[in-house]
């Protein structure tokens, strides 16, 4: 397994190199707005945005570029050595399920830290920013309308988020596979493995919605998080026996 979790991690690096690349510059152009151009709080309300904005994007190509690799192995000549090891489908996908998990963690982390850092150093040097603030608080609430802005709940929500996240690329994994090991070649596969994707991301969805109790929003989001790791588990298990049993490479 430890080999095969270095090789998928090789394969996703570029990516990681080059999303950790733009952060850099747009960190820079924030710390340069920040500290050498303090009246132009419009710059430095659009870096802020940019970065959230990359934030969320990284965490978002992460997790498609694992369903497209899956996508390449199964259905061109890049994985064809991949399933000539001894190794069988609960090992490969399960390694490729962990390299992203554990991509989602450390770039949540990163994001995570380096966002509390940047607001740190913006209320330290310009203290109260209200127009600033006013503006973050408003698109927090976009996200979650119950959200407190403290780093506990931003840091229960980013955890709920990642891991809803990660379930949702462990469905399009099931959905691929079903596609690529059940569906191939039939008529509109690509139609009904969405449809099944869609519908399996409802159910996910449904489930993280049952548990609406009058809990602390911070204990609901943890309620969720968990529910959707255990989801992703589950499609985990499916995706790995229907590879196995119908998979033919």
């Amino acid at each position: 397994m430890g080999k095969l979790l270095k090789y998928e991690m090789r394969k996703t690096m570029a990516l990681k190199l080059i999303l950790l690349g733009i952060t850099a510059v747009a960190e820079v152009a924030f710390l340069i707005t920040l500290y050498l151009n303090e009246k132009a709080a419009d710059t430095l309300a659009l870096t802020s945005v940019l970065l959230f904005f990359i934030a969320l994007a990284g965490t978002v190509l992460i997790g498609v570029q694992s369903v497209l690799t899956l996508h390449r192995d199964m259905n061109t000549k890049q994985g064809y050595m991949l399933y000539m090891t001894p190794r069988n489908s609960f090992q490969i996908l399960g390694a490729k399920m962990l390299e992203n998990g554990l991509s989602l963690l450390l770039a949540g982390g990163f994001f995570f830290l380096l966002g509390l850092l940047d607001v740190t150093l913006l209320f330290s040097k310009l203290g109260s920013l209200e127009d600033l603030w006013k503006m973050f608080q408003d698109f927090m609430r976009m996200i979650n309308t119950e959200i407190q802005l403290n780093s506990w709940s931003v840091l229960c929500l980013v955890s709920e988020m990642l891991a809803s996240w990660l379930a949702t690329v462990s469905i399009a994994y099931l959905a691929d596979i079903v596609a690529s090991a059940l569906l191939n070649g039939k008529k509109m596969s690509g139609f009904v493995a969405f449809l099944f994707f869609i519908a399996l991301t409802g159910v996910l969805g449904w489930l993280q919605n049952l548990l609406r109790t009058g809990a602390a929003i911070e204990t609901i989001l943890l309620i969720r998080a968990g529910i959707a790791l255990v989801y992703a588990g589950i499609m985990y298990a499916v995706s790995a026996w229907v590879m196995d049993r119908y998979l033919s490479v």
